[in-house]
């Protein structure tokens, strides 16, 4: 199954930022989890689950112990700011990244992989060079009796 192109998609709640007075680094990945970035099946969703009755002191060590999807806030400018980055944990010391999100005053974005970045800046690169070789080549034909026009 192939995985659905989510970056050209921008999501808010404002309703959400207005009931919980705006967006802080405690609430941030509460805020992410409405958005359709979110995956529900995340160790961060699951232990959300099961500790939702409990005191959370120690989510944050449970979900490096935990194995699978994970979110996780890596960088953070508050209020304006904050990238959330999605990572696969293989163990409680290895995660890799699989994606990075970033919320800019309350709008919440997935940002474009370096592959689409550098194959979209290359694509546009080469119809820039066959642009150019299409008008030397309209300015450089050959006709034996009158030579190069």
């Amino acid at each position: 199954m192939a995985k659905e192109e989510l970056t050209s998609i921008e999501w808010r709640s404002d309703q959400w930022m207005f009931q919980y007075g705006g967006l802080r680094p405690d609430n941030v990945l509460e805020y992410f989890s409405q958005s359709p970035f979110w995956d529900s099946s995340s160790n961060n969703a699951v232990l959300k689950m099961q500790t939702q009755f409990s005191d959370l002191q120690h989510a944050s060590y449970d979900l490096k112990n935990m194995v699978g999807i994970e979110f996780a806030v890596t960088h953070q400018e508050p209020p304006s700011l904050f990238i959330i980055t999605k990572f696969r944990r293989t163990s409680s010391t290895r995660a890799i990244p699989l994606a990075v999100y970033y919320i800019a005053d309350g709008n919440a974005y997935e940002a474009p992989s370096l592959y689409s970045i550098i194959s979209t800046r290359m694509l546009s690169s080469i119809k820039r060079v066959e642009e150019a070789f299409d008008i030397a080549r309209r300015h450089s034909e050959f006709h034996p009796s009158v030579g190069y026009t």
